[in-house]
């Protein structure tokens, strides 16, 4: 890692650990001072909305009171019975208020008796009396449709009837909510840091008396008919406005919905149908709260500049040295094996200087250390090799490079090309096989190969090898050791050979022969195998005769004669003793045509053996027993009972001869196997 990536790491990690804090702090900071902001306004929102009720109720009690007293006299109920009149108190309250426009005095059916500036005669519908009696207000929607106030609601009271129950009819005042009339200045008005904040009179159908729109122009509702709902400030499941509709609660309900905060409640108990409802825009509870936020938002993020700025210069200045500390260590890093490189010292009271210092005596241990290595390896016999995978090279010892001729440039262990040119094919595929197994196990091993010197002599070396990984288990390093063990191995094979052979006749002998019938008869597939048991006849008489030397040199002319006949062609031959021969063949045409090299045998051998000085000739002659794998058996051991049964037919039925085994062979219990097997 460079100086310059470094000082940023480290700048960044400060900023985490600095800035982190703050800006959590910051963050519970705005969310405390939004939640406090909205809470207050919230609350002021409420108590001037339930203030300002109170004046609201304050008007509609006093034209209540007027139309009550009107209602209660001896001249409206006079009036409704058809015995007098009651225009002068009317006119008299019409002339009192000029928000009263108009008073009429209905029957109990609603048909106007007399009215102070509208006609008598006509029917006043859906009277908004309820059945406790009270006063109540009409519907908005409920406008005369046979004459036009403007806007205007209505305000009612029953004339008392002199039956025990019901009216005698209704005294109406029509009152004037245009701008500038009591109820309107009642209702108007914005709240106090409050955007959007207004007050509306609704009625018993939720239509708004009065609405602010976002322009900010008072829209009325009789002289353009308007209907917007109070419900369109609900979602659908607030149940706010419906829960107060028949409520004599005083106190309000808040909800939210399309933007704006409200509050609903009763304009006054006896006032039973009409509500207020306070509403200001949600972005009104926010706007100090925003300011001051992004105020300290800014004072934060200045801050977190100047601090890695500020950052940046310290981390950089610290940093100064360390940049010339990093550039000798990738000096070190790139240097082939140990280096005299230092690092330059130039506070040794500092950290850093100790540090330096601590590195310089480490790589003076390396130095030695690598010394140390390159001389034993120059002392030693062994031949050291070591692959380095980082740098992707590969150090061979002088001994093996005076000895073996090895491309060190192009070899990469990590493909298994190394030593591979020097072997034979068939080792050269073991000898990767082996390296691919060593890295895949990242473990260690050890074999033996056969490789070509300098001088075309091919010698026998043992290869040992050991896989280091780093933490994780990759591959670092593979480091290794070849020796020469040619003369070792050579006389073992020397070894190994002779106890595989017979002394006398030099063919396998009887261990050695079924060992290697094993494996043919294992590795044989659908192809067939045999074996053929040969003795020679009447050989006792030729040792008894001509003397045991002469029976050896008999035996050698046998096993010449049946070598002849499997050499270079993929079978073998073995002695079992004394006078005992076995013949494998593998080869499919020789095993088609196995009684005609029987015969062959037999011929070969009848005619006879003669001495080297000529002064003696004797006659040969065998008998022969043939068994097929897998025909007669699978299994070894019986393979060559059945061959040796089938020999001792012959035997029994006039010697010379050969006979291929056939299951009655075993039929009889006049032989028995002097082998065993």
């Amino acid at each position: 890692m460079s100086n310059f990536k470094l000082k940023y790491v480290l700048t960044a990690i400060m900023l985490v650990f600095a800035i982190l804090p703050a800006a959590i702090v910051g963050a519970i900071g705005t969310f405390s001072v939004m939640g406090y902001e909205r809470s207050a306004k919230e609350n002021t929102l409420q108590q001037v909305a339930e203030s300002k009720s109170a004046g609201i109720k304050q008007v509609f009690k006093s034209y209540s009171s007027v139309v009550g007293a009107i209602a209660k006299s001896e001249a409206a109920i006079n009036s409704a019975y058809g015995m007098g009149s009651a225009g002068n108190m009317m006119s008299a309250a019409v002339s009192s208020d000029a928000d009263i426009l108009d008073m009429l005095l209905l029957d109990e059916n609603g048909t106007v008796i007399e009215a102070v500036n509208g006609n008598a005669g006509g029917v006043f519908e859906n009277l908004p009396m309820n059945d406790q009696g009270v006063i109540n207000m009409p519907s908005v929607s409920e406008v005369l449709t046979w004459t036009n106030y403007g806007d205007a609601v209505f305000v009612s009271s029953a004339i008392p009837s002199d039956t025990a129950s019901g009216e005698a009819g209704y005294v109406v005042a029509i009152v004037s909510v245009a701008d500038g009339s009591s109820i309107m200045r009642a209702i108007t008005g914005q709240f106090v840091n409050l955007s959007g904040g207004h007050f509306m009179l609704v009625d018993k159908n939720g239509v708004a008396l009065n609405f602010n729109n976002s322009a900010g122009v008072n829209r009325e509702f009789a002289g353009n008919a308007l209907q917007t709902s109070v419900s369109q400030f609900f979602d659908s499941n607030n149940t706010g406005y419906l829960d107060l509709k028949n409520s004599t609660d005083i106190k309000s309900i808040k909800g939210s919905a399309g933007g704006y905060t409200y509050y609903v409640g009763l304009v006054g108990s006896d006032i039973m149908n009409w509500r207020w409802v306070a509403v200001a825009n949600n972005g009104a509870f926010s706007s100090f709260a925003t300011t001051t936020n992004l105020l300290g938002w800014v004072v934060i993020a200045a801050a977190a500049v100047v601090f890695s700025v500020g950052s940046l210069l310290v981390i950089g200045r610290f940093l100064g040295n360390m940049n010339g500390m990093l550039k000798t260590m990738t000096e070190i890093s790139e240097a082939e094996g140990a280096t005299d490189i230092r690092f330059k010292v130039t506070n040794r009271r500092s950290e850093l200087g100790e540090i330096q210092t601590s590195f310089n005596n480490l790589l003076d241990e390396v130095f030695l250390s690598e010394e140390r290595h390159r001389t034993i390896a120059e002392l030693s016999d062994n031949m050291l090799f070591e692959w380095d995978f980082h740098k992707e090279r590969m150090y061979v010892s002088p001994n093996t490079l005076a000895k073996f001729d090895i491309d060190t440039e192009n070899a990469t262990l990590s493909n298994g090309k190394f030593v591979d040119s020097l072997m034979s094919a068939e080792d050269a595929e073991k000898y990767k096989r082996d390296i691919n197994g060593l890295l895949k196990n990242k473990n260690g091993y050890s074999a033996e190969y056969q490789l070509k010197t300098k001088n075309d002599a091919v010698i026998w070396v043992s290869l040992r090898a050991s896989c280091i990984t780093d933490r994780l288990g990759e591959p670092l390093r593979v480091i290794g050791v070849m020796t020469d063990i040619d003369n070792e191995k050579k006389l073992e094979l020397q070894l190994s050979e002779r106890a595989s052979y017979d002394f006398l006749s030099q063919l396998y002998n009887r261990n050695t022969f079924i060992r290697n019938l094993s494996s043919e008869m294992e590795r044989r597939g659908t192809k067939r195998v045999a074996v053929s048991f040969i003795d020679v006849d009447d050989f006792k008489f030729i040792n008894d005769r001509y003397g045991h030397s002469i029976g050896d040199e008999v035996i050698k002319f046998v096993a010449d004669t049946i070598r002849k006949k499997v050499d270079d062609r993929g079978g073998f031959a073995g002695r079992f003793g004394g006078d005992e021969f076995v013949l494998c063949f593998t080869n499919q045409e020789d095993i088609d045509n196995i009684e005609n090299i029987s015969m062959d045998i037999i011929n070969e051998l009848y005619e006879g053996y003669t001495t080297p000085d000529g002064s003696m000739h004797i006659d040969v002659k065998a008998s022969i027993g043939v068994a097929f794998c897998p025909e007669h058996s699978e299994d070894v051991n019986e393979l060559l009972s059945f061959a040796d049964t089938a020999m001792y037919f012959v035997k029994k039925n006039g010697k010379t001869n050969y006979h291929i085994y056939i299951p009655e062979d075993s039929a009889t219990d006049e032989y028995i196997d002097p082998e065993g097997f």
